[in-house]
């Protein structure tokens, strides 16, 4: 035998082999491939009903709460549905049956907490306390980088928001009249940005009886006064902005006694939401506990018909 030629006769039978392999291994994967790629589609429909499920089950959650929300409270609804939006004065005082109206005929002293220089880390603290008690109070704020939920939050929850100067440096609200309308101007514009409220209530820093500064305040007066802006200053302290610091229970006594030693019927009482007052934080629950043990007392929010408290006049 020639072996070249029984060398090409065995390289071109393993040539015919390896061909018939590779000819029934394409066969059986093109036979199996669909069925594989079937059980891969029915899985992942499994997974994306299972997941549709979870959304839809979600969706009927979410509705059901907007539908409660409907029924407590419309305004709420349809705040979170247009974005901020001028806060009317129902809403800003938060008025209803169980907190009490400006004109509760029952109510002989209409008591206001007012909290000033915030917001601060414990805005939502206060905010916490106040909603736990169902009591409306109202914040004069200062321009605080970083705190929009909290500005919001305050405007949302039903209490009303006044300026309390953008900067509260003093040298920079009362250098004079340009300057005062100028940082009125950005604190006004700041919670209008926010809040979509056009806020016309102002507490002056250091009140209008204030005597750190060379200005005339009978120029700041008349300038809110042509701006239909009211100021409110306070007939009761919680002594909590004392260089000597106040205990809890030092504010709360502080408050309550002058509450109740104020002849007429309205008293303002002055605290502070901002970094140091923890204390006033503390306090809070039982002043709100110890105020509505008192007869014929009303907690409310300060609002434009608000009986004016104020040191000063021109």
């Amino acid at each position: 035998m020639d072996p070249v030629k029984d060398n090409r006769t065995t390289e071109h039978k393993k040539r015919i082999r390896r061909l018939r392999r590779i000819i029934v291994s394409a066969a059986v994967f093109l036979l199996i491939l669909p069925t594989v790629l079937s059980v891969i589609a029915l899985v992942r429909i499994g997974s994306m009903n299972a997941r549709l499920d979870e959304i839809t089950t979600l969706l009927n959650n979410m509705n059901d709460n907007m539908n409660m929300s409907v029924h407590e409270s419309e305004e709420p609804k349809s705040r979170a549905a247009s974005g901020p939006t001028p806060l009317t004065e129902k809403s800003l005082s938060g008025q209803d049956d169980e907190a009490g109206t400006e004109d509760d005929s029952t109510a002989v002293k209409k008591v206001y907490l007012t909290f000033d220089d915030g917001p601060s880390q414990y805005t939502d603290d206060i905010l916490d306390i106040l909603a736990e008690y169902d009591v409306k109070a109202t914040f004069f704020v200062n321009g605080r980088e970083g705190f929009d939920a909290e500005y919001m939050r305050i405007a949302l929850e039903g209490h009303s928001i006044g300026m309390h100067s953008y900067s509260h440096v003093y040298d920079e609200v009362y250098s004079d009249l340009d300057s005062f309308a100028e940082d009125l101007h950005r604190i006004q514009q700041l919670i209008k940005d926010i809040t979509g409220e056009e806020c016309r209530l102002y507490r002056f820093p250091g009140g209008s009886s204030n005597a750190v500064h060379h200005m005339p305040m009978a120029e700041c007066i008349e300038y809110l006064d042509a701006k239909e802006i009211r100021y409110f200053d306070w007939n009761v302290s919680g002594g909590d902005a004392m260089a000597e610091p106040h205990s809890a229970a030092q504010i709360v006594n502080d408050v309550c006694a002058q509450v109740q030693a104020v002849s007429g019927d309205t008293a303002v009482v002055l605290l502070h939401d901002a970094a140091g007052k923890r204390s006033t934080v503390e306090a809070l629950p039982v002043i709100i506990e110890k105020l509505k043990a008192m007869d014929d007392v009303v907690l409310l929010p300060i609002t434009e018909e608000t009986e004016a408290v104020q040191h000063v006049r021109p």
